[in-house]
């Protein structure tokens, strides 16, 4: 987002948890895949690969359950169960108001559709995935492939770029390559609000909290 009056300033978005209340969807789709191949799990047992892309985390299940042919056909199974729940997220407490302050300060041909199952498609130029970028949200590349990105579409260096994310090691890794980050609690998710609050610049419960002008106005 820019505009003549204010500093050019990235927005760059984590989806599950951070804009969209989906990790209901994850608790129900993970076990579900496995359960239609005989093996009964708990949510807890994703933990350890909740920084997986969607691709390898599904190769994670064929090495260690040794369930389906291989890692591409359980992506293609849970994607379709996926799908079907993601259409019916709603986005997080307050996000709608937030964003539309945002577009307010954003000339309208710059914003592209992206997340229209959420309503969401007025606000996001694009999506961007750790598939793309080849390594885990453990490591700043996809954040940095996203910034690269809208650089390129605006013709502009961005004065400062932040990082929306409720993952710790999203944050942590954001940080580390110079990122700004809000850090929102997902109540539903794995991560401790601790744990959140002690490693970003900015800390919400949910976007009724967050101005844009805090946002904008941020000298830390």
């Amino acid at each position: 987002m820019s505009h003549t009056a204010a500093p050019k300033v990235a927005f760059i978005f984590d989806c599950d948890g951070t804009l969209v209340n989906s990790t209901p969807v994850w608790a129900y789709a993970q076990p579900e895949l496995l359960h239609r191949h005989g093996i009964d799990v708990t949510v807890d047992d994703f933990a350890q690969f909740e920084h997986l892309s969607l691709e390898d985390e599904c190769q994670a299940y064929h090495d260690t359950w040794g369930i389906g042919t291989n890692g591409e056909e359980l992506y293609r199974e849970l994607s379709d169960i996926l799908i079907d729940g993601y259409s019916k997220v709603p986005p997080r407490d307050g996000l709608l108001a937030f964003l539309k302050q945002a577009k307010a300060a954003t000339p309208a041909e710059l914003v592209k559709s992206a997340l229209a199952g959420a309503e969401l498609d007025a606000y996001m130029e694009f999506v961007t995935t750790t598939g793309e970028a080849g390594r885990s949200k453990q490591f700043p590349d996809v954040y940095e492939l996203a910034l690269r990105r809208l650089e390129e579409r605006h013709g502009c260096m961005f004065e400062r770029a932040w990082v929306f994310e409720d993952a710790v090691f999203g944050l942590k890794s954001s940080g580390s390559a110079g990122f700004k980050r809000v850090g929102i609690y997902d109540p539903h998710g794995r991560m401790k609000r601790d744990d959140v609050l002690a490693n970003c610049d900015i800390f919400i419960d949910s976007y009724e909290e967050l101005d844009l002008d805090r946002v904008l106005s941020f000298e830390g």
